[in-house]
């Protein structure tokens, strides 16, 4: 039997980026990472950050989709990195390393 010869054309890559079935699985992804997120701060006390999180999606100016979850405020950073009076929480990106590969 015979197999299935496939050439990519990266050229096509692009197109394949805009495409609605991406940009649904980047806002699914999106979705799925908010409330993780939501729940951490609550749990460390941070009422006020849970409330700011949410989804945000955009096309960058090369025409590449994202689907972002971040916390609109202006202390997110220091809350995320921390400073020498916020300490380092990283609420987001825990929240966002909750599942890789599907392993939660």
């Amino acid at each position: 039997m015979a197999g299935i010869r496939f050439e990519f054309d990266p050229r096509a890559t692009g197109e394949i980026m805009r495409s609605a079935p991406v940009r649904k699985a980047l806002k699914a992804e999106a979705d799925r990472i908010a409330p993780v997120a939501r729940a951490i701060a609550r749990a460390e006390g941070l009422e006020e950050f849970a409330d700011s999180i949410e989804v945000v999606e955009e096309t960058r100016p090369r025409g590449r989709p994202t689907a972002a979850v971040v916390a609109d405020r202006e202390d997110a950073v220091d809350h995320e990195h921390g400073t020498s009076s916020t300490p380092r929480r990283r609420i987001l990106g825990r929240a966002a390393h909750t599942r890789i590969d599907g392993i939660t």
